[in-house]
Order: C-alpha cells, then structure tokens, then sequence
C-alpha cells in the first residue's frame, strides 16, 4: 500500500496522533477557544460525567510560536500516515516528506479546563533534534491507551530523555472529521436497504425497539406456576440507530437485554441497552461510528476493513476487545456475575434490580488478569467453580487462547496452533476441556465477492483438542489433537460426558458440505442436524453417529445449566423450518441421551417463530430428581398477528398446550441465546452487582 519509508512515518504517528488528520491551515495555529469547541464534540458519559480523554497538546503550534509544540512534526507524521494508509500516490504534493521542524526547545505545561495536557518526565529542555533526519528511527514512540484518545510517551534512549504527552481538542476534532468524511464517502458507496432486509423476514422479528421498564404480562392461556420465581433473560441485537446509514448486518446490532421478572404469582416485562463504550460514544455523537460486520462487503468494504485496520480506532483509544456490542450471550458466572458476551470482545457486567431491569456496569478484566477477549460460550462448572473458555479472533495472525478462571482470576492461558475458523464453543467434561475445530474458514477475498465471510472447506477436517483436567497447569503440551475422517462444523455443542469406556461423547447438531448454500454467516454448507459423536482418546478416533432424529434441522441446543460438566439424561435444542432465514424456529425437540436419539417434539402454530429452549427447574424438585423436571422458557413471535408472548412449556412431559402463554404489551425481537436467574441467585448477589474489576 505505501512505500517503506512512508509507512515507518504512518508507524510513529500512529503512536502520537490518535487517527487521522487532514494537511488543513487550521493545523498551523489553534486556540485555547477552539480547542475547547473541540472539546465539546467529545461523547459523554449519561449526567455531567465526561469521558477520560488522553489528548497530545492542548494548542497546536506553528513553528514561529513562542513555546514551539511537538504537533509540528506530529502532524506531518500524522498526515502520512492517512496517505499512507490509503496508498494514495499524492502524497508528496502534500509535502510530507520529513520536514524540517525541530522537536520542540521546552515542553511547557498547558491547561485547558482540566488537567495538564504535557507532562514532563525528566529534564525540562532537550537537544535541538532535526525531524528533516530520520528521526523516528532512534525516537522511540510508546502508545499510552485512555478511554477516549491515545496519547503517547516520546523516548530519546541515546540521551536518556522520556517525554510525555497527551492529544489535543482540535487535533482530535480534525482527526475525527478527517476519519469521518472518508467513512461516509464510503458509505456513499453502498447499498444500505439492501443489507436490512433482514429485518423484514418474518413480519419484522427483528426490528429494532425502545427501552422498556416493568411493564405487566397478562396471562392469555394456562396460568403462571406460584411457586415460580426468578428472571428470565434473553439478549439479541437492536440497532440503536434506525434507519441506519451505514451497511448493518443482523449481528451488528446493540446488545440489548430483555426479561421477564417472575414473582408471586406476577410478571413484568424489561429491556434495556447494555451500554457499552461504542454505544455511549456512538449516542453522544448521534451517529454511526464504529464499523459493523455488514460493511465489509465489495471493493469500498474491503477499503473499510483495510482503513480499520490502519487506525487502529486510535480515534477512541479502545482496544478492539474494548468495542464489543455485548449482544450474544447472557451467563451466570459461579461468583454470581451476570455478564452480556459478544466473543470479539470483553465480558459486559450487567445487574437487575428489583424488578429485572438491566443495569449496565461495565466491561468485566477479571481483576485485571484478562487481557484478551472472551468467546459467547463459556463453560462454568459449578462443583469446582472453574470456567473455561478461549479466546480467537478472524485475522489469521491472531492468537488463539484457551483459558481457566477460579474465583473470578485467571489462573491459566495457553496459546495454541488453531487457524482461523468459526471458533464458537467448546464443551467440558469431568475430565477433559474440549475445543472444536471444524471445517469454516474465514477468507477475506469474500468481502470483495459478497459472499459470507466463512466458507465450508472440505480440505478441513473436523478435529478436536483435548485437554486432560488431571494435568494441573494447562499446557499446550498437554492438548491431545484428534482429527476425523471427514469435514463437519459444529457451532453449538448441546452435551458431553465421558463413558465408562474412557471415551468423551459429544452430542451436538452437526453441518456438512452442501455447495451453494448461502446464509447471513456461512457459506457452501447444509442445515446443522444433531449427532452424538464419540471420540476415543486412547485409539485417536472420532466416529460421527447420526441418531433418531438427525432428519431434523436444529440448533440452538441447551441442557440446564447447573448440570453442565455432569452426565445428564436430557437436552433440547430449537427446530428449525424450511427457507433461508436461519431464526425460522417452529419448534423445539426433546433428546433423551440414554435412550440414543429423539424423545419428544413441540411445533408452535403456523406463522409462529419461537428461539432457544431455556430450561427453568421447578422449585418442587428434589435432588435427583431428574434432568427435566421444570419448564422450557422462550418468547414467542406471532408473525401474522405480530404479537409477541412469554411462553412456559412443560419440559418432561413435552405437552404441546403451554403451562402458560402470557402477553408481553410490546413486540420483543428475535434474539441469540437466553438465561435463567433463579431466585437465589437473584436475592444474593446478582441484582445487587458490585464494582467492575
């Protein structure tokens, strides 16, 4: 894209100016007026409270001021690095060429409305330092990360001198304007109606909605269980911007979290936000900002990803772990955590307050010891108060991690060799932690194509890495690879036990080649349809057994959730109807792991669209008193009345008339993945919350 020597100039300004700026006349001469207009373009968190900033200079200088700043060179840095990073060939017509402007005499202090935006770490003058040499091989540039901006730590190692600095206002506005007048050039550029139809489908299941609080259900069938009491969640995406004006995919949206708070005999109805960093900055600008997975399609979103790639969203100064939408998955964590998960990113801590209404809290590091993201589906087994997960990203040179948390802490990160596939789940044991690696692979050349970003490889086989909880510390030595005979993806994976043979069975929907199928993920493979497999560690073997039942196309497999880990005898998982819209869910099955296969099935009503089946154990149940006595809750969409209910449904004896249907006052969009809070785990910790580690 850019010549050597301009793309080390595009390096060191990365570290100093937060984006990308524009070679404007405002850049030679600014004041402290407007800066401080520039001030008032930054996002604000809800009230008077601001969001931290992390600004180079609070004045940008020209080079005949008094007290000469850094910005002379910072800028010509900073504006190499956009030509730079677009490849344009004008660059030298902008007279980027290293200039001539010395490194500044003394750094004085500045202040603008807050604190000081130069601080100085050692001596108080420097050397004249000529920036018309190549001064950036022996300066070294150390990115300092702020909520909002970047600054950044000037080093002379030869002198033995550190400076550092903090961004100002106006080179923070030139450099958002700047950044945003190329993104919306390039939204210009493609078809934004054409990327929402999805909210279409289904009479419009999942069209975005408002914020609701305590609002009453009313029963329209049956009647709601006394003795039931908890809160049920479900999390999804909903674009807090609609109509949107950029390119949005399903997935793109806002998480939002929707409940249903169950109590003598009473339920109330609640949704809220998750009120990430990207949703504060994006409601406070009243934009689109951040880039969304619908954008990278075709040439101008293959600029987009490129462009992304290049700022480094040096403009906010988040971490990419740091802009997650939180609107994957809702867990319980064994210290009584709730967290909203979207695996590009950190776990979302969330509370409920006495009648269900989420709370945002914040982005979860585990008391500072998670360092990287975290995927939807982590595993938590409640006798030992593990939790597994892993950690992985589509770009192929990024690391993939398997990790073990205790009391909240990791305890355990290993890297291993995985390439970039959809690495969606993995599954525990009593002895093993399992990851899966199946047949999608991503490929960037499909942005171009418009095709989904992953595409079945039959080249790939499925395989598994096992680790062995008896080893103690994880190791990636201690990983046992087992590979199949064939090429299959699993995206959800329902239950897994060890056999009294030493062997792990999986059972899980499972997806194979089918060439020419398309859906809003994949691409060239056919309907996930449930299988048990067995995987026998000590012959190295993996043998993927249909079972009653595998005619079916399904997803979206549960067990209860304080059984995961343990050897249970039931799960369920969603049915999916014919056509391409992959959350057409008619029904859901009933699978009996030790009979081998299908036990029962509901399917709602014509026009009817349910989600995933979210076990809720009955409060009369006794220990061992089976996996199923309880109730599978879910919203229900009515897509001809378009009517929207919370439904209960027997979960042993699988009768197709509900406990109870009742009638939320408000259409609720489809959703992802679900929860349920129990009582106890509401009364004790979770509605209280705690500080955010």
């Amino acid at each position: 894209w850019a010549s050597h020597r301009c793309f080390r100039s595009a390096i060191a300004a990365s570290m100093v100016a937060p984006g990308f700026v524009s070679p404007a006349p405002a850049m030679r001469s600014m004041n402290p007026t407007s800066a401080a207009s520039a001030r008032a373009a930054l996002p604000r968190r809800s009230g008077s409270e601001e969001l931290p900033t992390a600004l180079v200079t609070s004045r940008l200088y020209g080079q005949g001021d008094l007290d000469r700043g850094f910005c002379g060179t910072a800028a010509a840095a900073a504006v190499a690095s956009c030509l730079a990073s677009l490849g344009l060939k004008k660059a030298k017509q902008h007279s980027l060429r290293r200039r001539t402007t010395p490194l500044p005499t003394v750094l004085h202090r500045q202040q603008v409305s807050g604190p000081s935006v130069v601080r100085e770490s050692s001596a108080t003058a420097v050397d004249q330092l000529s920036a018309s040499e190549d001064v950036f091989g022996f300066v070294q540039f150390q990115q300092t990360r702020q909520p909002f901006g970047a600054g950044a730590v000037l080093v002379d190692p030869l002198h033995g001198r550190r400076w550092e600095f903090m961004a100002s206002d106006a080179l923070f506005s030139i450099c958002f304007d700047a950044v945003s007048a190329v993104y919306d050039w390039l939204d210009s550029c493609q078809d934004v109606d054409e990327s929402i139809q999805w909210a279409t489908e289904l009479n419009g299941a999942f069209s975005p909605v408002s914020p609701a609080r305590a609002a009453p259900l009313t029963v329209k069938s049956g009647s709601l269980p006394l003795d039931l009491s908890g809160a049920f969640l479900r999390v999804g995406p909903n674009p807090a911007f609609w109509p949107p004006k950029k390119r949005t995919h399903v997935f793109d949206g806002d998480g939002m979290v929707h409940t249903v708070r169950i109590s003598g005999g009473e339920a109330l109805y609640n949704c809220a936000f998750m009120e990430t960093t990207r949703w504060r900055i994006e409601q406070q600008l009243g934009v689109e900002w951040f880039s969304r997975l619908g954008e990278f399609e075709g040439i101008s979103g293959l600029a987009k990803l490129l462009l992304a790639q290049a700022t480094g969203n040096k403009l906010t100064g988040l971490r990419v772990i740091e802009m997650s939408t939180a609107n994957t998955a809702v867990v319980v964590t064994p210290e009584k955590k709730l967290w909203a998960l979207n695996e590009s990113g950190l776990p979302f801590r969330f509370q409920l307050d006495e009648v269900g209404f989420p709370t945002s809290l914040g982005f979860d590091t585990l008391e500072g010891t998670l360092k990287t993201n975290m995927s939807a589906h982590p595993k938590f087994d409640q006798r030992t108060g593990e939790t597994f997960f892993h950690s992985s990203s589509a770009a192929s040179e990024s690391p993939f991690y398997v990790s073990r948390s205790i009391n909240g802490i990791i305890t355990d990160r290993v890297e291993l060799s995985v390439s970039e596939g959809f690495h969606h789940d993995l599954f525990i044991t009593e002895k093993y932690v399992v990851v899966v690696d199946g047949s999608m692979r991503f490929d960037p050349r499909s942005i171009v194509d418009g095709e989904p970003l992953w595409m079945f490889t039959p080249e790939q086989r499925l395989r598994f890495g096992l680790w062995p909880r008896s080893a103690g510390k994880m190791t990636a030595d201690d990983f046992i690879w087992i590979e199949s005979a064939e090429a299959a993806e699993i995206v959800h994976a329902l239950h897994a036990y060890d056999d009294e043979d030493g062997k792990v069975v999986l059972w899980a929907p499972v997806g194979r080649e089918l060439k020419g199928s398309r859906s809003v993920v994949f691409g060239d493979i056919g309907p996930c349809q449930m299988h048990r497999i067995v995987i026998d560690v000590a012959a190295a073997t993996i043998d993927i057994q249909g079972v009653a039942g595998s005619e079916l196309r399904t997803e979206f497999p549960r067990i209860r959730d304080d059984r995961v880990g343990n050897r249970v005898r039931y799960g369920y998982s969603a049915l999916q109807g014919e056509g391409s819209c992959e959350f057409n869910f008619v029904g859901f099955a009933k699978w009996d792991f030790e009979a081998g296969g299908l036990a029962q099935t509901i399917h709602f009503p014509e026009g009817v669209v349910g989600g995933e089946p979210i076990f809720v154990p009955s409060t009369a149940a006794q220990q061992g008193d089976g996996d199923d006595n309880g109730y599978i809750a879910m919203f229900l969409w009515d897509s001809k009345s378009r009517e929207s209910t919370f439904t209960l449904y027997d979960a042993r004896t699988m009768s197709p008339e509900p406990v109870v249907e009742m009638h939320v006052p408000r259409r609720v969009p489809m959703g992802f993945h679900g929860l349920w809070v129990t009582e106890d785990e509401f009364g004790k910790r979770v509605a209280r919350g705690s500080e955010v580690a």
